[in-house]
């Protein structure tokens, strides 16, 4: 009996390590965008243009999901990718002094894309921004 018990006990551990290990990969995995290899960098993306009375003051907006655009005072606008160099989750949460990425809170500053508080360990892509009678454009290319 006691045989069968410890085969039992066996059994039951393997098959308990083996869900927690396929429970993490899913997670893990759900973290990143499969987009992330396209996130874009100084250089490399399309131009995009907004209205300036479209980026709030004290904060930002996202721009067809490839820039973010901060407006941290008054007419001094600020473009950055959208995407945290983290994993690839799409940032969205502007403040007058930082970016935060929804997935691991990976926070960066709205006037250098530097990094204030991880996982992130490299800042966002920075990239120009021209004001033309209002209309900002964000050049992708340095």
């Amino acid at each position: 009996m006691e045989t069968n018990r410890r085969t039992i006990m066996k059994s039951a551990g393997m098959v308990g390590s083996a869900a927690v290990v396929g429970s993490s990969v899913a997670l893990t995995s759900a973290c990143g965008s499969e987009d992330s290899s396209e996130a874009p960098t100084s250089g490399s993306a399309e131009d995009a243009s907004v209205a300036a009375g479209d980026v709030p003051v004290g904060s930002g907006t996202v721009i067809d999901e490839t820039y973010v655009v901060t407006q941290p005072k008054e007419g001094e606008f600020h473009a950055f990718s959208s995407v945290c160099t983290h994993q690839g989750c799409q940032v969205r949460m502007i403040t007058e002094d930082k970016i935060t990425c929804p997935c691991h809170s990976s926070q960066f500053s709205t006037s250098t894309g530097e990094v204030l508080a991880g996982p992130a360990t490299d800042p966002l892509p920075k990239f120009s921004v021209t004001d033309s009678d209002g209309t900002l454009t964000i050049s992708g290319s340095s």
